[in-house]
């Protein structure tokens, strides 16, 4: 029998964020819709106004960690602790490693007795969901009827057990993401290491052998034309293939290279959108944008100035020197940004397959 819950696994442009608010608008359920970044918060209320107008009483939208804090752990801290958690502190790496937690439970998950560590903020959860008596997820079960999670892909550590809880409740669960644009995380914990960033699809599809959630490979995409879509494919060769639905022809379509000195003329020429790794990378000067920050835009060209390591890709064809999990995904975010035109600028061999070089006056 389908399970109740499902996992939605989209291609870059499938139109993800959209499928699950035009679900969540055309029901009278109460509903939840989550996601890490407030930039992906906001994406997602303006989709909400631009199907209803207004966000309808029975939906609300909320920020991963804040979620967390209201919803799940402030309403029962007092399992735990009873000071009231204020706020969050943000961790990069990893909190209080020398504390314990049966030992001191304050100093281990509050920085300043009122501010709860980031990385350790869903591990509370857990900890007063057990503690009483399974109270957190009840409570949650009478709030919403169901929870949408956007970028899954994005949850880590302990997020990955919350999630757990969650499908294990009345409540139903829909995620939504891509393990391919997995740029970012919402904590770096030991906890669920293996299945961090973009290996969190293996732990779906261990969810799903526990018949726990379905999972829904969308692969179709709105955004790239086939050639930039195939080609932003073999990224991640054991991963489905991406078909295109975007048939426009502009009379310069698909994955070229240029040089250096070419860029001036190529820019004036079709104004695309420069991209790099990060704000290392040589880009002739013009104003580009990081990888991770387009995550969510779309251009009709993109520019590529390739760092050290991906122009030593370029030039031999060995996918060894982007292997690096963060670096591979950034770079396909990068790459399926483009409608119409991917371009990278390279001076020297182009080993990488169906990259077309290009000379100004010819498509």
């Amino acid at each position: 029998m389908p399970s109740v819950n499902l996992a939605i696994i989209a291609a870059a442009g499938a139109g993800k964020t959209r499928r699950i608010v035009r679900e969540a608008l055309k029901s009278s359920e109460r509903a939840a819709l989550v996601t890490f970044t407030l930039e992906n918060v906001e994406h997602i209320r303006r989709e909400i106004y631009k199907e209803a107008g207004a966000i309808p009483p029975n939906v609300e939208v909320w920020p991963w960690f804040t979620f967390l804090i209201h919803e799940l752990a402030r309403p029962y801290q007092t399992a735990i602790c009873t000071n009231r958690i204020d706020g969050l502190t943000l961790v990069n790496d990893r909190s209080a490693r020398y504390v314990r937690e049966d030992k001191d439970p304050i100093r281990f998950y509050f920085a300043d007795g009122r501010n709860i560590y980031s990385d350790k903020l869903a591990r509370f959860a857990c900890v007063c969901n057990e503690r009483t008596g399974g109270r957190v997820i009840r409570r949650l079960e009478e709030r919403f009827d169901h929870i949408y999670i956007d970028e899954v892909q994005d949850l880590a550590g302990y997020d990955l057990d919350v999630l757990r809880l969650l499908l294990g409740a009345k409540t139903k669960l829909t995620v939504v993401g891509d393990h391919r644009q997995a740029t970012l995380t919402t904590n770096n914990a030991s906890r669920n290491k293996g299945y961090a960033r973009s290996q969190i699809v293996r732990k779906l599809e261990e969810w799903k052998q526990e018949g726990l959630l379905d999972i829904d490979y969308a692969t179709d995409t709105y955004r790239s034309n086939q050639v930039i879509a195939t080609f932003a494919d073999t990224l991640f060769p054991d991963q489905p293939t991406t078909t295109s639905r975007n048939e426009l022809v502009t009379g310069h379509d698909g994955v070229f290279s240029i040089g250096f000195a070419e860029v001036t003329a190529y820019v004036e020429k079709y104004g695309p959108q420069a991209l790099r790794l990060d704000k290392r990378t040589d880009c002739a000067g013009l104003a580009a944008m990081n990888y991770g920050v387009s995550k969510g835009r779309t251009f009709d060209r993109v520019l590529i100035f390739l760092h050290k390591g991906g122009a030593k890709w370029i030039a031999s064809g060995d996918f060894k020197h982007i292997a690096a999990a963060t670096t591979k995904t950034k770079m396909y975010v990068g790459f399926t940004r483009a409608r119409h035109s991917l371009t990278f600028v390279v001076d020297g061999d182009v080993s990488v397959a169906n990259v077309v070089p290009y000379t100004i006056g010819k498509a």
